[in-house]
């Protein structure tokens, strides 16, 4: 008998019950929050200084925000 490895899946796209037709749109939801995640902070490190402070943050936090990888909060 052929034994295939097993693929652990994240705790947070597999909760309890979920069906194995559902993890596919799961895993799809969380690509396109990571994409648009990127694009949000990629714009934001491109901010100059004036618009920076029109949105209320300061430099520093812009550079500390669009620093983090795609995958975290």
């Amino acid at each position: 008998m052929l034994m295939l490895p097993t693929i652990a899946v994240p705790a947070a796209l597999k909760p309890a019950g979920l069906s194995a037709l559902a993890l596919p749109s799961r895993v799809g939801a969380w690509c396109r929050r990571c994409c648009e995640r990127y694009e949000q902070r990629r714009h934001l490190a491109e901010l100059d200084e004036r618009m920076l402070k029109d949105i209320g943050i300061t430099p520093r936090q812009a550079e500390q925000e669009s620093a983090k990888p795609f995958w975290r909060e």
